[in-house]
């Protein structure tokens, strides 16, 4: 009995894993998408946009699964809805440095430098929530670093549209973004385990709305929107919809079931499809030095 039993749990974290991995690869797809929109949508009001869109979404979700499921809505103590304004300050520190981030610098920088975001998970875990990593799973967070330095670091890949110092300003407030999304990912672990995955994103994006509006009023002031393309529309609809409802929907399901530190992993999906998807669509450069982290990071 007890093979079966380890077989089968180990199987059920494989499919958990799945969700994470979801969620990445949503990602990867969304710096090419907000890149390709800051001409028409300057990136504050972007995220704003893409909160208010998921949020919606989230919050129909939630409230349509609790209403067919017949159950009521779950009761916060006063611990855990003292934790809820700091996830959606993460929130809204994740967003506005992740599109200010990736406006300055480019597309493919944007899915990379926030690769390193597991950097930061691994040992806030250890700390925050007890969770020690395991060997692997730190020598393979080092492995990846390699392959995040090799793609960002060697022969510089700025555009024409924006010069070296904004490349790297655009670089680190990327920087900053993945240790303001690490810190969600930790500090939403103990909520999502007792709650779930779809309450606790509900509630945080709910709450960072309150820390992000003002930000955009103040963009919009300086930067007025005029007309939205249908492509404008539709990049909106998959940062709302696709990169932020399901894509953080996934991320927490697989919190809710792996340690941080594993589901940090599925981190490394993201440069390469925005790498890819960059290439592509907005016809940026991969040099050597792309393929041959995107190989490491693999590894």
């Amino acid at each position: 009995m007890q093979p079966a039993t380890t077989q089968h749990r180990q199987t059920s974290k494989a499919i958990a894993g799945l969700a994470p991995l979801g969620a990445s690869c949503l990602w990867g797809g969304m710096y090419v998408v907000s890149k390709a929109s800051f001409g028409a949508i300057p990136p504050v009001t972007l995220g704003l946009f893409r909160l208010l869109i998921g949020g919606l979404a989230l919050w129909l979700t939630l409230w349509l699964s609790q209403r067919f499921q017949a159950q009521p809505a779950q009761k916060l103590t006063s611990s855990e809805r003292r934790r809820l304004p700091l996830l959606g300050l993460c929130i809204a520190a994740t967003i506005i440095t992740q599109f200010t981030g990736t406006d300055l610098a480019t597309a493919h920088d944007g899915a990379l430098l926030t690769t390193i975001t597991p950097v930061f998970i691994v040992p806030s875990a250890w700390i925050l929530l007890r969770e020690r990593p395991h060997w692997r799973t730190v020598v393979g967070m080092l492995i990846a670093l390699v392959g995040v330095i090799l793609i960002v670091g060697i022969g510089g890949q700025s555009t024409a549209e924006s010069t070296h110092l904004q490349a790297l300003l655009g670089d680190a407030l990327l920087i900053v973004s993945a240790l303001a999304w690490a810190l969600f990912t930790v500090l939403g672990a103990p909520l999502v385990r007792s709650l779930s995955a779809l309450s606790v994103s509900t509630y945080a994006t709910i709450w960072s709305l309150i820390f992000f509006v003002p930000f955009a009023a103040w963009e919009l002031l300086q930067h007025p929107i005029t007309t939205l393309s249908l492509s404008s529309l539709g990049s909106i609809l998959y940062l709302g919809i696709g990169a932020t409802a399901l894509a953080w929907f996934l991320w927490y399901k697989g919190v809710e079931h792996l340690p941080a530190s594993v589901s940090a992993i599925f981190f490394f999906a993201q440069p390469l499809v925005g790498g890819l998807l960059s290439a592509i669509f907005l016809h940026e450069a991969l040099g050597l030095s792309f393929w041959l982290g995107g190989i490491v990071l693999v590894g």
